[in-house]
């Protein structure tokens, strides 16, 4: 059975080549091996919306008896936050809501300034400072840098990994050598997922995000024109208004909740 989420799956489809889905009969479960911190890569998802907590964690430790921490999300393309779900903040667990926004009409194609050129990364300097833009955004939004720096920095390798392979690809912004923004997008025959969408501070708010998302998307459908592009924003995020700009709607709503240190 697919997983019946776009969103859900579209996670999936971003972490081919080094992750494997298992299915049971209330649940699936991603496992990434070679990324055991990456959270959302460790994680289980339940076939219902039922929510409940203590049984639910305890599913978690079962599949991932070694894991520090515990991430749980329900295939449930509308997922409700309700008091079940706030239990979880009582037990000390994040709630991340988020909505997936897909491109159902011809999209609002929106070019670059004049002075950004859009290619996808190649050298390995390209790769560098997309690694460093990724790690600043991350520590700009208050990421522990002594561990979300080495996280990236495997997380970026795999991503070139990835496009190496064909799984997708990821594009630049530039202004003469300097990374401007980049992202990264991923296609097959039911979704396209953009991931890691950023723009450098000094360019933003000039339409260069926009850009690349034209990009992605010009990219995706040429390879798979059936593909129903996705990106996932937190609610009523900045990101999410420029994506509604180029053609994107909400369609789907996810809740994760997850907790680290030990759990």
């Amino acid at each position: 059975m697919p997983l019946q989420s776009l969103g859900l799956a579209s996670d999936v489809l971003v972490l081919r080549g080094q992750s494997h889905l298992e299915e049971h009969e209330d649940r699936f479960i991603l496992r990434s091996p070679n990324e055991p911190d990456f959270w959302l890569g460790n994680t289980v998802m339940f076939k219902r919306d039922h929510v409940d907590p203590e049984t639910q964690i305890a599913r978690f430790k079962e599949d991932f008896p070694n894991a520090k921490h515990v991430t749980l999300q329900w295939d449930q393309p509308n997922m409700a936050r309700t008091a079940e779900i706030e239990r979880f903040a009582a037990m000390g667990f994040e709630i991340d809501a988020c909505d997936v926004l897909v491109l159902t009409s011809p999209l609002n194609r929106l070019v670059a300034p004049d002075d950004i050129s859009i290619r996808p990364l190649e050298s390995d300097a390209d790769w560098e400072q997309a690694t460093e833009l990724q790690g600043i955004t991350g520590v700009s939004e208050g990421r522990d840098p002594d561990m979300y720096l080495p996280y990236i920095k495997t997380r970026m390798e795999i991503c070139r990994m990835q496009t190496r392979n064909g799984f997708g690809v990821w594009f630049g912004a530039f202004a003469g050598d300097e990374l401007a923004g980049d992202l990264g997008i991923y296609a097959d025959e039911r979704t396209a997922r953009f991931q890691a969408v950023e723009t450098r501070e000094a360019y933003r708010r000039r339409g260069i995000c926009a850009a690349l998302v034209t990009a992605g998307v010009e990219w995706a459908l040429s390879k798979h024109p059936s593909a129903r592009p996705v990106i996932i924003a937190e609610q009523d995020s900045n990101a999410g208004r420029v994506y509604r700009r180029c053609g994107f709607e909400p369609k789907e709503r996810l809740i994760a909740v997850y907790k680290g240190s030990g759990a």
